[in-house]
């Protein structure tokens, strides 16, 4: 893959009303290899997982931080990388990411969790995965 391209890879779809952010792009390796990499990218950045299937290449991980707010009813806010790498060709894959924010609050009947627009840090860390998966640099 050419140098050149990387900074094309990665695109931000910015749609009217959202609260995701949505990250795609090709992988230079071969789906397993990408998804092998999406863990163990995952695990570095301290995200820990919540749900995957392996067979269908997809991977859902979640990093909790608490925050100080006025509101005796918020708990924590929780940051989640929902992973997709689907086959894209003889040794190759595509990668997409959907980064989400929470906020998380008690209730009477438990934990309420509310999503808002996606956090800076979450939307970085889904580039950053991006771009650690997609560069060729997938291998194990």
């Amino acid at each position: 893959m050419r140098p050149s391209l990387l900074p094309g890879l990665l695109l931000a779809t910015a749609c009217a009303g959202a609260l995701y952010a949505k990250y795609a792009g090709p992988a230079a390796s071969p789906p397993d290899q990408v998804y092998t990499c999406v863990r163990t990218q995952l695990k570095t950045m301290g995200y820990e997982r919540t749900q995957y299937d392996e067979h269908t290449g997809w991977y859902v991980a979640e990093k909790a931080e608490r925050n100080l707010v006025s509101s005796g009813l918020y708990r924590k806010t929780v940051h989640v990388l929902d992973v997709r790498v689907k086959p894209a060709g003889e040794n190759q894959a595509t990668l997409e990411i959907t980064a989400h924010t929470y906020d998380e609050f008690a209730n009477v009947k438990g934990a309420d969790r509310q999503e808002r627009k996606a956090a800076d840090r979450v939307t970085l860390d889904a580039q950053t995965l991006g771009q650690a998966c997609t560069t060729g640099n997938a291998a194990p």
